[in-house]
């Protein structure tokens, strides 16, 4: 059974459409990874560690880049599908894998060069624990990446009238891990880390269809929904689409969302040194 207090959110539910759902700029995308490479080369710092691998949509980009990729996810659906991406691939990619809580994590001290975390720390409700695993398995000198690859097929209006709904329902939704990011950062200061974040760099503008983030809501495709009691879901799902059918008169409707990559680079106090 789940526990809220203690228990990651896992995909396993939304394995199937995942990737379909996580969609970016690809221009945008490449221009952020490239800049992480220039920062972080890997011939300096060849092995990568991801937390939170899941599908491998961000994994086999660093593989392309030159980095060798050791990740863990919670979620064996999704792991599957990375499994099935690298068997259709030729050379197989330097990708490893280990189905694991990033909040126990199977590896020894300093094993890794660096570490990228996308979208990972407010869905793990030990995620102070979480941290200090991640810095753990990183070496001393190590930057953590903390990536943020925008929307996807999210539009922020219906996730925030969504999240309205089920407390007017009854249900209280809340992130399970972290609150803010200036939540995750002041911990991470605590730790001896200083921190500068890449924004405005990578921006586009989305145009999103209402009627599709309105199926994978429905469906459960996004992690703000994997919690909610499904009476209240079920309810939440129906006032939504008649309030977005009286605003547009068209369910297939499209809107145009301000998007962005960015990323917030976390180091040691101490200079890098390799």
């Amino acid at each position: 059974m789940y526990n809220a207090s203690v228990d990651p959110i896992s995909f396993d539910a939304m394995a199937a459409v995942y990737d379909k759902t996580r969609i970016y700029d690809a221009d945008c995308f490449d221009g952020a990874l490239d800049f992480i490479k220039e920062k972080f080369h890997p011939r300096d710092f060849p092995h990568l560690f991801e937390p939170g691998i899941g599908t491998g949509r961000i994994a086999l980009e660093f593989v392309a880049r030159g980095y060798r990729v050791t990740g863990v996810d919670i979620s064996q659906e999704m792991l599957d599908l990375l499994q099935q991406k690298l068997a259709n691939m030729k050379p197989v990619p330097q990708v490893s894998y280990r189905k694991a809580d990033v909040t126990r994590l199977p590896f020894p001290d300093n094993s890794f060069d660096i570490c990228v975390a996308v979208h990972l720390f407010h869905l793990i409700p030990e995620w102070r624990r979480a941290i200090d695993e991640v810095l753990r398995v990183l070496k001393q000198d190590a930057p953590l990446v903390l990536l943020y690859t925008g929307y996807g097929t999210e539009i922020p209006s219906l996730k925030d009238r969504y999240a309205e709904l089920c407390r007017e329902l009854g249900y209280a939704y809340e992130r399970v891990g972290i609150k803010s990011a200036g939540e995750l950062l002041g911990y991470l200061e605590k730790q001896g880390r200083i921190h500068e974040e890449f924004r405005d760099r990578w921006q586009w503008t989305s145009r999103m269809q209402l009627d599709t983030m309105l199926i994978y809501m429905k469906n459960r495709a996004y992690s703000f929904t994997s919690l909610t009691p499904e009476k209240i879901h079920t309810e939440a799902i129906r006032l939504l689409e008649l309030e977005v059918l009286k605003k547009y008169n068209n369910l297939a409707s499209a809107v145009e969302v301000p998007n962005e990559i960015f990323f917030i680079l976390s180091l040691p106090s101490t200079p890098l040194v390799r």
